[in-house]
């Protein structure tokens, strides 16, 4: 309600009439005060109010930019991740490869028998592409489980460790009438039981 309202239209006249061209408005509690100071008090408020709202939506777009970094940092991470772990599998795959052939050099009955009496952690692939720790281990199966490997030396272009003379014992089936022999089949049991029962079946054991 404005004061013209309040005072009726014909005191409001007479308050005009002595007031001249001093503008006054009524606020709360009846207080009275120059209608030019409640104007600037109101448009100081409205402008701050604007300022606030402003600040908030700054903050929100830079809330909003901030999640987007994160996003982007997260998946940057990720990525990382995920390019380190098929780095580490593709080198695993290429020193398997890599032992694989060399097995395969030493002409064994098959590769795969060979493969888990190799200790992997004593195997490492140098920058040239040559093997640390594998020859020492073919070494010592073509002496102790000869019976893992070909008997001849393999055809054509074979590696050095293929054509190495082997011990031919263990080769023959100890379960084998012409060649039974206890201490051998012990041996192959302990060693080697695959190896001992796919033997025993070739003797009809």
């Amino acid at each position: 309600m404005d004061l013209k309202e309040l005072l009726g239209e014909e005191l409001y006249s007479q308050v005009q009439d002595k007031l001249g061209d001093k503008k006054i408005d009524i606020v709360s509690e009846g207080n009275w005060i120059p209608k030019e100071k409640f104007d600037q008090v109101n448009e100081d408020k409205k402008s701050y109010k604007k300022q606030v709202e402003d600040l908030n939506q700054d903050l929100g777009k830079l809330k909003d930019k901030l999640k987007d970094n994160e996003d982007a940092t997260k998946t940057i991470d990720d990525l990382k991740e995920q390019i380190a772990d098929k780095e580490t599998e593709l080198a695993k795959t290429r020193k398997q490869n890599a032992i694989k052939l060399e097995v395969l050099k030493a002409n064994p009955n098959d590769v795969a028998d060979i493969l888990p009496h190799l200790k992997d952690d004593s195997i490492s692939i140098n920058e040239d592409g040559s093997i640390t720790g594998l020859k020492e281990q073919l070494e010592n199966l073509q002496e102790n489980k000869a019976y893992l490997f070909k008997e001849e030396g393999p055809s054509g272009t074979g590696g050095s460790i293929g054509n190495k003379n082997r011990k031919k014992t263990s080769v023959n089936n100890p379960w084998s009438k012409e060649n039974f022999n206890l201490t051998e089949q012990g041996k192959l049991l302990k060693e080697d039981p695959e190896r001992a029962k796919q033997l025993m079946a070739e003797a009809g054991k």
